[in-house]
């Protein structure tokens, strides 16, 4: 438990006296991962205004994990969709995690920002939230983006909002991603297909994760595809097969 937790209470005390902005945030990544209690919560909420970008950034990510869904840090969300590139992405993440649907038309109106991740996150996000009145926004978005992190976000909030008739077709664009030259945006496709995974699509998902394996692909993303394979396929390399 975490009362009971030296670790934790040792984090806790660290936390209020360091100064550094890489420590502190490395402090702050680490209770992130401990369950979010009412001692969390208030520390969070206290740096979500803090001068730093990747603190504020933090913050929101473990308010994001609290189990009660406060409206006042919903609206404090809000009031940051304005922020920093990666604090809006943290924060757009914590509204869908509170399905906050009176955020809804702030992030639509993020499928146009200029930053790629925060088009990602926001098409993402809309799609989580099961909005299928904007479902035509992210179409068309799409139909002109030309940065595949983009593309990833928009096809997966594709996927999550179409018709099951349209579902497979949808779920090839999001897979034509996994190929992508560009690496974040190839590793986020690879986590918004495990996912969306499902009976209906598992063939399909195992056959093209199997064909990125052929690539030339960097050791660690390597790893993680096989891991994924093990994890959810018991794929074994022998058989190369769903057992």
């Amino acid at each position: 438990m975490v009362q009971n937790d030296m670790n934790y209470h040792d984090l806790i005390e660290k936390v209020y006296s360091v100064s550094d902005v890489d420590e502190l945030s490395n402090i702050l990544e680490e209770l992130k991962e401990y369950p979010t209690n009412s001692q969390l919560e208030k520390l969070f909420k206290s740096y979500t205004n803090d001068e730093s970008p990747l603190i504020r950034c933090i913050a929101f990510e473990g308010l994001a994990k609290c189990e009660i869904k406060d409206t006042e840090i919903a609206q404090k969300a809000i009031e940051h969709l304005n922020d920093e590139d990666i604090v809006v992405m943290s924060c757009i993440e914590l509204l869908a995690e509170y399905e906050y649907l009176e955020a809804v038309p702030y992030i639509k109106n993020l499928l146009r920002h200029i930053d790629a991740g925060v088009r990602c996150t926001a098409a993402e996000a809309l799609g989580d939230m099961n909005c299928k009145e904007q479902l035509m926004d992210i179409v068309q978005v799409n139909k002109v983006e030309v940065d595949d992190l983009a593309k990833v976000g928009q096809r997966y909030g594709i996927y999550l909002l179409s018709n099951e008739s349209d579902e497979i077709s949808a779920l090839n664009q999001l897979v034509e991603l996994l190929y992508s030259s560009n690496v974040t945006a190839s590793y986020r496709a690879m986590s918004n297909l495990i996912a969306v995974l499902n009976e209906r699509n598992r063939s399909l998902i195992f056959m093209a994760f199997q064909e990125k394996l052929k690539e030339k692909i960097e050791n660690g993303f390597k790893t993680d595809l096989e891991d994924n394979l093990k994890a959810y396929f018991s794929y074994t390399k022998r058989s190369n097969t769903i057992e």
